[in-house]
């Protein structure tokens, strides 16, 4: 999908942010909050709408949209008959801002690799992925001391620290061999690095953060052997944002 770009990657990151948005209320619906799905899943493809066309942040027509949101899910929130309304209300936006509108960024940053025939978008994925391999089998081998137990028990320091040097080597072989792009340098992997190495580790962290809040171990069971869709995207929640976030300011 990423390969294809165009209406086959704005699909896949669509049905990708409709499933994670699910799972999130999924986990954060008991008996004492219920969050509005429907109005998750049409924030969200309204904000994929956007992304795709390379609305900027400051557009008027996002302010507008966030005003519709909010307005809406006050008045809805009136006429239900739910305990507790202002955590369904906050779970509902929280969730909005934690999935689609971080999530999205990819859309914008593959619209980029078509302009500027860069391939940042496939390097992102594969530097999160390779983040992720390098931490475990590094720490399940050699870690011993937690970096953040309270959170998550298993991950080790020198699994973070292989992840990031597991990050830096996927973009620094592809900036040596050309298929970054010719408009990236060194500076910049050192921050691509940086944001897929450290931030898309606490990417890893934050939902882990919000599981254990609800005890959950997994966000749901879409890929058997993997936990759920917002499991497998967790990093990319905050290496794509970032991404976009830098690519937005110095290029």
């Amino acid at each position: 999908m990423i390969w294809l770009g165009g209406l086959w990657f704005t699909i896949f990151t669509s049905v990708v942010m409709l499933l994670a948005i699910r799972e999130f209320y999924q986990i954060n619906s008991t008996q004492d909050s219920s969050p509005m799905l429907w109005l998750g899943w049409i924030a969200t493809l309204g904000i994929v709408m956007m992304y795709d066309n390379s609305i900027a942040l400051v557009d008027n027509y996002l302010i507008i949209s966030i005003i519709g949101v909010v307005l809406v899910g006050m008045a809805v929130e009136l006429f239900r008959v739910k305990p507790n309304p202002t955590r369904n209300i906050s779970i509902t936006f929280f969730g909005i801002f934690y999935v689609p509108i971080l999530l999205g960024t990819l859309l914008s940053l593959r619209q980029m690799d078509t302009d500027y025939n860069s391939h940042l978008t496939f390097g992102l994925f594969i530097s999160i992925w390779v983040c992720d391999s390098a931490a475990y089998l590094a720490g399940r081998k050699w870690g011993k001391k937690k970096i953040c137990e309270r959170i998550s028990p298993k991950k080790t320091v020198v699994g973070c620290v292989a992840g990031f040097i597991g990050a830096g080597v996927v973009f620094s072989v592809m900036i040596a061999t050309k298929v970054l792009g010719t408009q990236f340098g060194w500076i910049d992997v050192a921050m691509f690095t940086v944001i897929s190495g450290v931030f898309g580790q606490m990417g890893d962290f934050a939902e882990s953060l919000i599981k254990r809040d609800v005890s959950v171990k997994d966000s749901g069971s879409f890929l058997p052997g993997h936990g759920g869709v917002l499991d497998r995207f967790d990093s990319l929640l905050f290496a794509s944002p970032l991404t976009f976030v830098y690519v937005q300011l110095f290029f």
